[in-house]
């Protein structure tokens, strides 16, 4: 069964907007199990622009944390009045009302330009913690994405990157029995042949390979073409089947969802050939997509 799991859930929002509360609830609903930052690269790109520094190394910080989906982001972002009064009540040690209103302001400007991330959560609402069980319930769905889901979350970031998004990347988990794959890929007729030109080639890697005296944990077990599944790197160690998967580019809305599923069956075809055994082996497909682009909006 394939996995989608949470690596960093980052918590975001101006000062006040319940972060701490909402930290807490969180692990105590769930035993702690996500490892949660209290903000992210989000925040250190609006500090940057609210005291006026050089921000181009925060930008790149945030799209890096942005673009794997395996991180999730909530931004919490009550009303300014919530805010207000939660200032009156217990003022800030560092913001007066001025300062903090510039903050809630530029994190209006926040939610406007990520709320459409398919990996970001806005949470408008003056008392969040009563979502939260609704907000975990969100985050255990994600974790449990088909391989469609994935595609679409894909294809949301490429829609809101204009078209194209450079460097995508996430990781899936499969424990060995890989029923989650699509067999009706390997018949579709645009691909067809280039699949099994693939499969063909790994199985002969691994072949050759162990043929000239290579074991199990062989570094040499790779695939690598100019095509658009550019790199296959297989590494097995620890009851891990490792499989790096470089997709030099990837017409995400109608070629991807093939793709995945593909990578899929190559990893379960390696898995097999290499006799592991899903009752203690389990596979990690790490995914780099150089170009995940839409073509009717980039060409």
């Amino acid at each position: 069964m394939v996995k989608f799991p949470t690596f960093y859930l980052n918590l975001e929002g101006p000062d006040r907007s319940g972060k701490t509360t909402m930290f807490n609830d969180i692990h105590k609903s769930t035993g702690y199990r996500w490892n949660i930052h209290d903000r992210s690269a989000i925040s250190m790109l609006t500090y940057s622009k609210l005291y006026e520094r050089d921000c181009f190394h925060n930008i790149e910080n945030l799209k890096r944390e942005l673009f794997n989906l395996n991180n999730r982001f909530l931004i919490l972002y009550p009303s300014w009045e919530t805010i207000y009064h939660r200032q009156n009540k217990d003022p800030d040690d560092i913001h007066d009302v001025i300062s903090l209103k510039k903050v809630y302001n530029m994190f209006g400007e926040v939610v406007e330009e990520f709320e459409k991330y398919p990996n970001v959560i806005v949470v408008n609402y003056n008392e969040p913690r009563e979502l939260v069980s609704k907000i975990v319930d969100s985050l255990l769905r994600i974790e449990n994405y088909s391989y469609k889901e994935i595609q679409e979350q894909v294809s949301q970031l490429a829609l809101v990157r204009g078209g194209e998004a450079m460097g995508v990347n996430f990781t899936l988990f499969d424990n060995g029995e890989f029923v989650d794959v699509d067999e009706a890929v390997l018949e579709y007729e645009k691909e067809k042949e280039y699949y099994q030109k693939i499969r063909e080639s790994i199985k002969n890697k691994i072949n050759n390979e162990i043929e000239n005296g290579q074991t199990l944990k062989s570094r040499r077990f790779v695939y690598a073409d100019d095509s658009c599944i550019s790199l296959a790197n297989f590494n097995y160690r620890n009851n891990i089947l490792d499989c790096n998967i470089v997709l030099r580019s990837s017409d995400v809305k109608d070629t991807l969802y093939y793709d995945l599923n593909f990578v899929g069956i190559l990893c379960r075809d390696v898995f097999k050939h290499l006799n592991l055994n899903s009752s203690e082996d389990f596979c990690r497909i790490r995914f780099e997509i150089n170009s995940a682009h839409i073509p009717s909006m980039v060409n």
